[in-house]
């Protein structure tokens, strides 16, 4: 049999920890221009300092502001966000990030601020929502349009020539003022804007610090369970697989079927759902992999296989900020070593892979194979056989966990093709009656 794991594994980890990990995995979707997020939280803090609002209504906008493009997966959507002060179709990532926040009960205090963060300041003010939520969404929208100034205004020159511009962009918050932006904002920003330093601090490991060093409140410094863990799992998968109709319930389903094949094994209950984070997570990073490559029918150039590859450290950047001190990172990111030491990032061999790590691997193969891809339809279970058979065989994937898979093929096939039509419990039920 495989190795074992070690003793009972555990996570630590509050609530700021995870909203700094989440922004940056929202990060990757800029590709070419990183760190929005962190930006807008920023620059919202500031303002919202400088019109005294009391703490916790200034760390409110703050992680408002980290996470307020979570509605927006794919690099298009983020470069159409860039390419106009008052962009087009806005809605629509609102939209997303609401529904996807209102399904997270751990995070669905930002729902209101990320629903109306671009809505003009002469509708959002009539609206029937909370005071601080209208606030808030107000101040973020402001935020998020002076970052779009600051990239008009530095491109192609260095970020310090930003405050050659002071005057030019506090005349269009201005020109904006009562209309689009909120007014009193909009004057508290634009006494910020002609503040050179205001400029200056704005580099990510100032702005990251700053989350972690506001007052102890009992929101943010919270211990999350594992149920609370997963939830905010879940919340990263669906925004990773809202990048591509390809991969759309990959993250979900490589989870369940990670999580069944290790309670399959003998690993514990608190383990499995351990394993089942982390397959929602392991392909976190390729909210960095370009778009097309995503959606490309044909094979991959040597080049753009690269960039294919690289998701995997990219997931373990993000999980070892969400994750300290836990295992769940390393067992997300190599979902693509191999036993014989062929696979990547790291070449990893079987005495660097524990059971965890080959169950997810096992999975996430499976699951690809029986998946529509732009390039191929979804295998039936005897293709899929005939192509992981060899894997085993020739020592690439784990035989025990494989045989594991073999034992209840249809059950497992049918939870990697289902798409809820029917419950979990609906397919166990069918393969494990009495």
């Amino acid at each position: 049999m495989s190795p074992t794991i070690g003793s009972e594994q555990i996570i630590q980890i509050n609530m700021r920890h995870a909203l700094l990990a989440i922004a940056k995995a929202l990060d990757f979707v800029g590709v070419d221009d990183m760190h929005h997020g962190q930006r807008v939280a920023y620059m919202a803090y500031e303002c919202a300092k400088r019109m005294t609002w009391t703490e916790a209504e200034q760390q409110f906008t703050y992680f408002s502001g980290l996470i307020h493009d979570c509605g927006v997966s794919s690099t298009e959507q983020h470069l159409a966000l860039l390419d106009l002060f008052q962009p087009e179709s806005t809605e629509v990532h609102c939209l997303h990030g609401y529904q996807a926040l209102l399904k997270c009960p751990v995070i669905h205090q930002f729902a209101n601020v990320v629903r109306y963060h671009h809505t003009p300041w002469e509708q959002l003010a009539a609206l029937n929502i909370a005071e601080l939520d209208k606030r808030v969404a107000a101040l973020v929208f402001v935020a998020d349009r002076l970052d779009f100034l600051r990239a008009q205004y530095t491109l192609d020159i260095g970020e310090e020539q930003i405050i050659l511009h002071e005057t030019a962009i506090a005349e269009i918050l201005q020109s904006n003022r009562g209309r689009l932006f909120h007014p009193q904002i909009v004057d508290s920003m634009c006494e910020l804007v002609a503040i050179d330093g205001f400029w200056y601090n704005m580099n990510i490991s100032h702005i990251e610090k700053m989350g972690l060093s506001f007052q102890q409140d009992q929101l943010y410094d919270q211990q999350l369970s594992l149920q609370e863990a997963a939830e905010l799992a879940r919340f990263l998968a669906r925004i990773v697989d809202a990048k591509s109709p390809f991969t759309f319930q990959h993250s979900d389903k490589v989870a369940i079927l990670a999580q069944q094949l290790a309670l399959a094994s003998g690993i514990s209950a608190r383990t499995a759902e351990m394993i089942y984070i982390a397959g929602l997570l392991h392909d976190v990073g390729k909210l960095r992999t370009p778009d097309g490559l995503l959606h490309k029918s044909a094979s991959f150039s040597e080049e753009e296989y690269a960039q294919i590859k690289r998701h995997t450290v990219d997931t373990s950047e993000i999980l070892v900020n969400f994750f300290p001190k836990s295992p769940i990172g390393a067992w997300a990111s190599n979902h693509h070593e191999r036993l014989d030491g062929s696979g990547y990032p790291f070449r990893k061999t079987a005495n660097d892979l524990d059971i965890p790590s080959r169950v997810i691997a096992i999975a996430d193969v499976f699951q690809a194979l029986t998946q529509q891809r732009p390039y191929r339809d979804a295998l039936d279970l005897q293709q899929v056989f005939n192509i992981m058979g060899p894997l085993v065989q020739t020592g690439k994937l784990d035989k025990d966990i494989y045989n594991l898979l073999q034992q209840n093929a249809e059950f497992y096939f049918q939870l990697s093709q289902n798409n809820h039509h029917e419950s979990f419990s609906e397919i166990k039920a069918k393969h494990f009656s009495a």
